[in-house]
């Protein structure tokens, strides 16, 4: 089930503001779009802020939202109004961003899906969080996730399942999939989300829009409520790369990368692993995207490949997320002075394999000899990583971003729900070897509509240079 873009002529925010405003004018704005007509006066924040509100509760049915405070929404775009009439207007003056449910901001509840922090407000703001507000950057609502960030599905019986905006019935992805959501939906122009182990790519590639996973530490890596420093990071979902750069240099103050030619731009296609089991109609759609990309001029090697993908992402994908938990979690709680445990926490779990998973993390943790087994082949990994990219002067790998189309959401309640693993395979090597990693989107399902994603790495800290080829592939091929 596909919505249509609601009418507006019974809301009532419409009657609160301009008649000279047409909301259908709003239709999926861009944050450069905004920015543009906040400046020259043919758009006000309220109004747009009003339109926000309204098309969150038109499509609540999607479950993109745990909250929403509006009265904070109008005020701080009333005061971002005033901000452009007297020129004093910042980067992100008026821009409204939904924020992932584990993302603190002062004396609101980071709830994190998960009914054992009920009510619990932050005592503090992640740096994430206000070097975006610091740019006039206006929160925008807290978004639904995986309980615990720990699943590729966003399916919750706690906050109740995000759906997906082009085909109801099925996921969104996961674990930030509200975010993805809020954005496919044309609610907000741009969201956060976190991932460790693709869980900002993964609702990318099923919504259909743009997410980058930046480089561990690149944005402020505290943002809230996580589980692991090695393999986590947090970034931006957008519906152009555009506002990907926007924001990155806000969160970074570094200068965009000048604009690249096809022909300046060498990218690898590793077949072992990252193509290989690959359904068959994300295999065609990905082999096309392919064919594209070398019609276009861009330079693309298809020797070589990387070894051991594989191993480590069977052996040691759970030692490595699992074996930082109970201390980041005690941490945490002490940095906000909860009065909660981590047994109350677990305790109240409602997701039944998220339960199971965080308890064996809490009570049977990974040894030391797994911990520096898996620390090893990281290493490796990272070094041939590194040669494959040295050998053939890359600047990124290219693949689909999953593996398989978006599933149903009653796929991940079923008895096959284990074999839905394969989502996150070719994720994981960005998050083992702290790599920037984007997705940009790829093609529809024919069987259901639902967009998937193809998916570019670069080594770690090549974050502006991963951003500028993936402008010159939206524009070479017109995505």
């Amino acid at each position: 089930m596909v919505l249509p873009y609601p009418p507006y002529t019974s809301s009532p925010y419409l009657a609160k503001t301009p008649r000279c405003i047409d909301y259908f004018k709003m239709y999926r704005l861009s944050i450069r779009d905004l920015l543009d007509g906040f400046s020259d006066g043919t758009l006000s924040c309220e109004a747009y802020t009003r339109r926000v509100i309204q098309r969150a509760q038109d499509l609540k049915v999607f479950n993109h939202f745990v909250s929403m405070d509006t009265d904070r929404m109008l005020k701080n775009a009333q005061e971002a109004d005033a901000r452009y009439k007297s020129k004093t207007n910042r980067p992100l003056e008026g821009i409204l961003i939904a924020m992932k449910d584990n993302i603190d901001i002062q004396g609101q509840v980071t709830g994190a899906g998960t009914p054992g922090l009920a009510g619990l407000k932050a005592k503090h703001t992640a740096e994430v969080a206000r070097r975006l507000f610091d740019a006039g950057a206006i929160p925008a609502g807290r978004t639904v996730m995986h309980e615990l960030a720990r699943g590729s599905s966003t399916t919750n019986p706690y906050t109740g399942d995000s759906h997906n905006f082009h085909n109801f019935d099925y996921t969104c992805g996961g674990s930030s999939g509200g975010s993805a959501g809020a954005v496919a939906a044309d609610i907000v122009p741009a969201a956060l989300g976190t991932d460790t182990a693709g869980s900002i790519r993964i609702p990318a590639s099923y919504s259909g829009v743009y997410g980058l996973r930046p480089t561990s530490k690149r944005w402020p890596s505290n943002y809230g409520l996580k589980f692991t420093h090695l393999r986590d990071s947090v970034g931006p979902l957008a519906r152009s790369l555009e506002d990907i750069a926007i924001l990155d240099q806000v969160m970074t103050g570094e200068e965009a990368h000048p604009e690249l030619l096809p022909t300046e731009i060498r990218i690898g296609v590793p077949r072992s692993h990252f193509w290989e089991g690959l359904d068959p109609e994300v295999k065609e759609c990905a082999e096309q995207f392919l064919v594209s990309v070398k019609e276009k001029g861009f330079v693309v090697i298809e020797q070589g490949g990387i070894p051991g993908l594989a191993e480590i992402f069977r052996d040691y994908l759970h030692p490595s997320i699992n074996h930082e938990i109970v201390a980041i979690l005690q941490e945490y709680i002490q940095y906000h002075g909860h009065n909660v445990t981590m047994a109350d926490i677990a305790e109240k779990i409602a997701t039944p394999v998220v339960k199971e998973g965080f308890g064996k993390a809490m009570n049977n943790p990974p040894s030391e000899e797994v911990v520096q087994s898996a620390m090893e082949a990281r290493d490796k990994l990272i070094h041939d990583v590194q040669k494959y990219f040295q050998d053939h002067r890359l600047d990124c790998i290219l693949m689909p971003a999953s593996k398989i189309p978006a599933p149903t959401l009653s796929a991940f309640k079923s008895e096959k729900a284990g074999e839905l693993l394969v989502i996150v395979e070719n994720h994981d090597c960005a998050n083992v070897c702290n790599n920037p990693s984007l997705v940009i989107p790829g093609g529809y399902s024919r069987a259901s509509g639902v967009p998937f994603g193809m998916q570019i790495e670069g080594l770690s800290g090549s974050d502006s240079r991963l951003i500028a080829v993936a402008r010159a592939i939206q524009n070479a091929l017109q995505l």
